[in-house]
């Protein structure tokens, strides 16, 4: 049976311990504290890593860690990296800093599987994408790309933003094909600013 573990702290007298317990998902009783969590996502070149540099410029005092979650990548296995980033946004969260990830949800990136998923609420997505002749040309310029591959992620990309569209509630999406990562990058900042807690 599926585990989640929850921490639990106890104080009295200025003595302080953790606990951690696992407790099965049908005895999920216990009410928890959540923390917000921020996805940027979008297909293989619609801009995310671009951009995520250019956000972490923009955001320094803004206490909030920025993450692209391919830097953690390791013999391919997207969702191992997907549950260490999890922790790392829970950790951060626990300690008073938001967390903004930038990765292809949910595939290869599902995050709703991963143990501590469900300590963040709101999860707030938002939806990068571009046309077929920016893409085109993005990936072009990696090398590894082949044309059917290519052909592939454009029509992928054109499923993926009408389902953000309809999503209820509709995801926001940025068309970047146009945009240099600075100016999608601010507008992301407005994104993340309007969503953050009080």
């Amino acid at each position: 049976m599926p585990c989640h573990s929850i921490h639990i702290r106890y104080i009295r007298c200025n003595y302080s311990r953790e606990y951690q317990y696992f407790i099965p998902l049908t005895h999920w009783k216990v009410n928890i504290i959540t923390y917000p969590l921020f996805i940027v996502t979008g297909i293989s070149g619609s801009g995310k890593s671009a951009t995520s540099l250019e956000l972490q410029k923009i955001m320094v005092d803004a206490n909030v860690n920025i993450f692209d979650m391919d830097l953690i990548v390791n013999d391919e296995n997207y969702q191992q990296a997907c549950d260490n980033w999890l922790k790392v946004a829970y950790y951060s969260a626990y300690s008073g800093r938001n967390t903004v990830l930038f990765g292809h949800v949910p595939d290869p990136y599902d995050v709703e599987i991963c143990d501590h998923f469900p300590f963040f609420g709101p999860v707030h997505y938002l939806h990068l994408f571009c046309n077929d002749k920016a893409r085109t040309e993005r990936l072009a310029a990696r090398g590894k790309w082949t044309e059917n591959s290519i052909d592939y992620m454009n029509d992928l990309s054109e499923k993926l933003v009408k389902e953000a569209q309809t999503s209820f509630p509709p995801i926001p999406t940025i068309d970047t094909s146009t945009m240099a990562p600075s100016q999608v990058a601010k507008l992301i900042k407005k994104w993340i600013l309007k969503n953050m807690p009080d």
